[in-house]
């Protein structure tokens, strides 16, 4: 053989492979998730990462911390939610709503101050009347600011569920 063909025949050999390799991992993770599931990540950290993930999105008035307690592998704390006003979802009255802060010390929400939340419902009554809080950013009063762009992240289409 001469080296044309060599490397034309090495050539096809490398990209089969890549291409075999492509498709079981594509099975591999197809096997991980049902029908319908998709695999999806999202910067939890801002107002435009969270509120495509979010189902609610409300201003609220922190009536009380109520416990902290081990949920699905994460360590949450569990308050007491006055929604004050919402920006989507059908939130009304008293809410509870876990928030699992990444920082260390862990700092907690303050009893009487407005924040805002961008919640998920808890599935299978992990929490009665819970919400889990998608966004994981600095937590702090809420201002005009933060209403700003909550708002504008607002208006980014909602993530497939």
């Amino acid at each position: 053989m001469n080296r044309k063909t060599t490397a034309l025949v090495v050539g096809a050999v490398g990209a089969g492979a890549l291409v075999l390799g492509g498709w079981f991992g594509y099975r591999h993770l197809e096997e991980q998730v049902g029908a319908g599931e998709v695999l999806r990540g999202y910067d939890a950290y801002t107002p435009e990462g969270a509120a495509p993930h979010s189902d609610d999105v409300f201003t609220g008035r922190v009536a009380a911390f109520e416990e902290q307690r081990d949920l699905q592998s994460w360590t949450s704390d569990i308050y007491r939610v006055e929604v004050v006003s919402v920006l989507r979802g059908d939130m009304r009255g008293t809410v509870r709503v876990t928030y699992a802060p990444d920082e260390e010390p862990r700092t907690r929400l303050e009893d009487g101050e407005t924040y805002v939340f961008a919640t998920q419902t808890w599935e299978d009554s992990v929490i009665e009347n819970g919400h889990a809080q998608m966004f994981k950013g600095e937590m702090k009063p809420v201002d005009a600011t933060q209403l700003t762009a909550w708002k504008k992240a607002l208006t980014l289409p909602m993530a497939p569920r």
